[in-house]
C-alpha cells in the first residue's frame, strides 16, 4: 500500500508524505515516552489539580 503510494507521489505529494512522516514520528514519540514514563511521576501529575500547595 505504502510502496504504490510512494510510487505516485510527484510535485507538491511529496509535502504531504513529508507531513505524514512527521506527524507518525511525533505521535509515535509520544507514545515511547508515556509507555516508559515512571509511574511515580504519572501520579504526581495526576494528582497536581488536586494539590493547593506549590513546589
Amino acid at each position: 500500500m505504502f510502496k504504490q503510494f510512494l510510487d505516485q507521489a510527484t510535485g507538491n505529494q511529496v509535502y504531504l508524505i513529508t507531513s505524514l512522516g512527521i506527524f507518525m514520528l511525533f505521535f509515535i514519540l509520544v507514545a515511547v515516552l508515556l509507555i516508559t514514563m515512571k509511574k511515580s511521576e504519572v501520579k504526581y501529575m495526576s494528582e497536581l489539580p488536586l494539590n493547593d500547595d506549590v513546589q
